[in-house]
């Protein structure tokens, strides 16, 4: 990995801060990786404001998801039942058997 040093204005360092203080990071060093990264992906998939705002919300939730089975708060999840009553769902709400 490179290291590369950046000067921030004081109100930017702050939200950097307050960010990681939140616990939506780390640290700073993956704030900014992943402000890089999301960057990076909307100039590559030439993703829509919008777009790139649900991916952001997405890859938030998908954090929290990690970090919670990081701590060990996971369960056992019982893939058939689960897709066998969306099937049924499904099927219920679109007539189909």
């Amino acid at each position: 990995m490179t290291q590369v040093a950046i000067q921030l204005p004081d109100e930017l360092h702050q939200f950097v801060n307050k960010s990681v203080q939140a616990g939506d990071f780390h640290n700073a060093d993956e704030f900014f990786i992943s402000v890089v990264s999301m960057y990076k992906d909307q100039v590559e998939e030439g993703l829509s404001e919008a777009e790139q705002k649900k991916l952001e919300s997405l890859r938030r939730d998908i954090q929290v998801g990690v970090d919670q089975l990081d701590r060990g708060e996971g369960s056992e999840m019982e893939w058939d039942a689960f897709f066998a009553d969306r099937h049924g769902a499904y099927a219920d709400r679109h007539g189909a058997s």
